[in-house]
């Protein structure tokens, strides 16, 4: 039996595409209109899924911007990122002028292929038909950032629009102002026609059906209590829903409906999802990956944070200045706890503040003393090795001398009153000193 969670990449088949009804009609809805849109998104998202989705005549045919009565011409600006603008020309007149011939359209154009001219002649053969075009380009950053490109040149997209009524649609990770090669460049009044749409994870309901969805058709199901445990560690990500969903099926599989090991299935989950997340980690800024570990952040970073889809929240209603982030899925939130960021101590559940000498645990703000914060940094530094009391004095005390043999008790004891309920990580190995590490069940 084949795993029906296989896809990694953009689905192209309409039949295995679920949801996103909502960007689906907003969408159609503006174009139908004559408006341009650009789809922004992190990696991943569904982006060019979507693009292919909009392509097909089916979802389209409730807006009259079916075959013929509109063509749809997608293309992958990965073909044309490095390319000058005689090259781009010929890809858009060979794209469009294979759509008009599936619509069955009569156009002549007598212009030399591969210039503005052909172009503009066979689009406006098109017009006069009255027959609407859109032209949506996937991977537009690698356009917009490409130097053979002049002002001049989307200038000249621009004026189709005026022109002929074409409209576009960009899909890019980042917005139009951020992808651009110049300040010249987005000077250009082409982009000034968008309406900005930002793709992002979508509901629950459709995380759960898009689940449901897959396994139609197979004799695999999953509980409502897999499904919880997949929405919580992926959160509601059809990338991720994918990856998580194949190998829940494949452990289903192979232990014949029996009980899942839920520990094995996630660090399969995550060995898979490991490069991913590496990439998203190491292309956020300083601010970024620092608010993401310590749990609070500027508004203009949270936002940043939230569009990338890494924390559920911009902050709590009526909040001003620094704000506090939550992790959009369970499986992000273990792969920060495992990176170094300077000033920051991560023991999870513990992360450490050393800079602002604030201590939380699982978001939670901890009420420490100097002498409890210092003793929880140190444990913390070496997570599930034995401080001998020694060293734990030296860390809080330095080489004061004090006549008091308790004292290192006293201020355990204390701590771990203060970090309540989760007191039970700071385990005594007797004669030796203490460890932070989690209590046994």
């Amino acid at each position: 039996m084949d795993n029906p969670f296989y896809h990694r990449g953009a689905i192209r088949e309409i039949e295995k595409f679920y949801g996103r009804d909502s960007e689906t009609t907003q969408i159609l809805g503006l174009l139908r209109n004559g408006q341009s849109v650009s789809l922004t998104g992190p990696r991943r998202i569904g982006k060019s899924s979507l693009l292919f989705n909009l392509c097909e005549d089916s979802v389209r045919e409730a807006y009259q911007l079916d075959t013929p009565n509109a063509l749809f011409i997608l293309i992958d600006c990965q073909m044309i990122g490095g390319a000058p603008a005689e090259e781009v020309y010929e890809v858009l007149l060979d794209e469009i002028g294979l759509a008009i011939e599936n619509a069955g359209l009569k156009i002549e154009t007598k212009a030399p292929q591969g210039t503005w001219r052909a172009l503009d002649r066979m689009l406006g053969g098109v017009s006069r038909l009255g027959v609407p075009i859109v032209i949506l380009l996937d991977e537009f950053e690698l356009l917009a950032a490409n130097e053979n490109l002049t002002p001049f040149f989307f200038t000249r997209l621009r004026g189709l629009t005026t022109r002929y009524g074409i409209a576009f649609v960009t899909a890019s990770q980042r917005p139009l102002f951020a992808i651009t090669a110049s300040e010249e460049i987005l000077s250009s009044p082409f982009f000034n026609i968008f309406v900005s749409l930002s793709l992002g994870l979508v509901s629950r309901e459709d995380a759960e059906g898009l689940l449901e969805d897959r396994l139609k058709g197979t004799s695999v199901k999953f509980s409502d209590e897999l499904v919880e445990h997949i929405i919580h560690l992926v959160g509601p990500n059809p990338f991720f829903l994918h990856v998580a969903g194949y190998h829940a099926w494949q452990t289903l599989l192979e232990n014949h409906g029996m009980d899942i090991d839920y520990n094995a299935l996630d660090r399969e989950i995550e060995r898979e999802a490991e490069s991913h997340l590496s990439y998203v980690w190491h292309n956020l800024t300083d601010s970024e990956q620092y608010a993401l570990v310590v749990g609070e952040g500027a508004t203009d970073v949270l936002r940043s944070l939230h569009q990338q889809t890494l924390i559920w929240e911009r902050g709590r209603p009526g909040e001003t200045g620094l704000l506090r982030p939550t992790f959009s899925s369970d499986i992000m939130r273990r792969y920060v706890r495992r990176q170094q960021v300077e000033s920051v101590i991560q023991a999870d559940p513990f992360v450490i503040d050393l800079n602002r000498h604030r201590a939380t645990a699982k978001g939670k703000e901890l009420t420490l003393t100097i002498s409890q914060f210092d003793l929880l940094s140190r444990l913390a530094r070496t997570p599930g090795q034995v401080v001998d009391a020694d060293d734990l004095e030296q860390a809080v005390w330095g080489e004061a001398l004090v006549d008091d043999p308790d004292r290192l008790k006293t201020l355990i004891k204390r701590l771990r009153k203060a970090i309540e309920p989760w007191q039970g990580w700071i385990a005594s190995e007797r004669g030796v000193g203490y460890v932070l590490r989690e209590p046994a069940e």
